[in-house]
This record gives structure tokens, sequence and C-alpha cells, in this order.
């Protein structure tokens, strides 16, 4: 029976804090004999289609799980999706004013910010690789569809400004590194996402397995049939998942699929 597997990108797939901004050669063999044995590779991530790094799109996936479940897409085609209240948008504008934060809202073409000639901001988005062509800061709140959001806090103080204000409307998941966090959908996550593409293909939920590393990779990996959580993974994340493989420097992915027999050793 074909498997089916789901990657993160940041801290999976790639390690851009460590410079690895492109998928390794060793991963990319690896998917090639996933793809070989018949089974099926999908891309599962926080970040949208337009902020997805060239290097990595450009790999054959079978699909996107994408905005953290919020958007799926098989084979180019939109299988699911789920659009932020206008309401939302304007709250996260007008608290991001008044607090000097940065912010972004998401959908597959456009990136929507404050103010895309902000200092803090350039310095963002070259440092997590956005695109400034995708990127927008003048439009009407009521008038965009996006599935994601991402907000960039001053300090630890205001975490809690954040989540009194905007848990109401999202999940607040802080990243890894630093004071970012995406704002994600309530009811929507990369789990949920998995399972809509799964039903959608008319497949079972009893031959995915999933690879991550982040705060907002726990539903998934709980929701899969096998959960793996890199070796750079956060405590969280570890604690949920089926198996703790090593890290992306040290070809997690490679050294997991070996593992349980899912590729052969060379």
């Amino acid at each position: 029976m074909k498997k089916m597997f789901f990657f993160d990108i940041d801290g999976t797939l790639i390690d851009c804090k460590n410079g690895i901004d492109y998928i390794p050669e060793t991963t990319i063999n690896s998917l090639n004999k996933l793809k070989e044995n018949g089974d099926m590779v999908f891309l599962s991530t926080g970040r949208c289609r337009c902020f997805i790094l060239d290097d990595v799109i450009s790999y054959p996936f079978d699909g996107i799980v994408s905005c953290n479940g919020a958007y799926v897409e098989y084979k180019g085609k939109e299988v699911y999706k789920k659009v932020i209240d206008s309401k939302a948008i304007k709250l996260t504008h007008d608290l991001a004013k008044k607090y000097n934060w940065l912010y972004y809202f998401e959908n597959s073409d456009k990136i929507y910010a404050l103010d895309k000639e902000d200092k803090k901001h350039i310095n963002f988005r070259d440092n997590w690789k956005m695109k400034p062509e995708t990127i927008y800061d003048d439009f009407d709140f009521k008038n965009v569809e996006t599935y994601i959001g991402m907000v960039v806090l001053n300090n630890e103080s205001e975490i809690e400004i954040l989540q009194e204000t905007l848990s109401p409307y999202f999940y607040i998941q802080r990243h890894q590194h630093g004071l970012s966090f995406d704002l994600t959908i309530k009811g929507e996550s990369k789990g949920q996402g998995i399972r809509k593409m799964i039903e959608y293909l008319g497949l079972d939920m009893k031959d995915t397995i999933a690879f991550g590393d982040g705060r907002n990779d726990l539903e998934m990996l709980e929701s899969v049939h096998l959960g793996i959580a890199m070796g750079n993974a956060a405590s969280e994340t570890k604690e949920v998942s089926d198996y703790i493989t090593v890290d992306v420097q040290h070809d997690g992915i490679t050294y997991a699929l070996k593992e349980f027999s899912f590729i052969k050793n060379d």
C-alpha cells in the first residue's frame, strides 16, 4: 500500500538558522526513492505558497498543506481553504500600529504587511527569504483573502497583550526562535489539513507519516499514523512524536526513513 509522507519546511527540510536554505541533496535522493517506491510526498508548512523558497517549491511534491492547514492543494488544484475574518486582520493591524509590531497576512500569491519600507520588516523579510515582490502594504481589510497571519513582537512582556486580544480568532503559536508567532485560524491545523488531503484522495490516515520540528507541528504529528520529530525540534513537539530522529544538519529525514525501512540503505 502506498504511503503518504508530509514534511514541514523550516527546521525539517531546511534550516535557515544554520545556513541550509535548500533541501540537501541527500534528502532529495531520499524523496526520490520514496516516489520510485510509489509513495507520495507532500509539503506541510505554515508558509503560504509564495513564501516557500524557490529551492524547495521546485521539487515535484504531490501537494501542499500550507498556512498551517488552512489552504490545501493537490497537484496545483485547490482542495480546501479557510479564510481569515477581516475583523481579525483589522484588529491585528491596529495592535501593530499601537505597539510597533510587524504583521503579515498571507495567501498563495500575496503577503500583506503594515509597512514594507520599515527597516525591521526588511530585516525579517530577508532573514526568512520573503520575496519582496509578493509583499503589499496598501490594501482594503474587507477585500483581501488570507489563510494565515504572523506577528513579530518587540519584547516578552507583549506576549500577554497578543494572547488576550487575538486568541478569540487565532491559535497563537510561537516560532522556535525569536519573538515571531503564527496566527493560525481557530479550528485549523496541519493535522486538519492532512485529513482534508486524505479525504480528497480517498485514502486512509493509517498510511500517513509526517516529519516536523515546531510547535505548529504538534497536531500534525499526533494526527498521522507515524509522527517523527527532528532532533532540533521543540521539546513539546518531541513529547507528542512517535520517534525522534537526528537534526537537519545530520540528515534526520534520511536517517529515519532508513530506520523504518521506507527506503533501503545504499
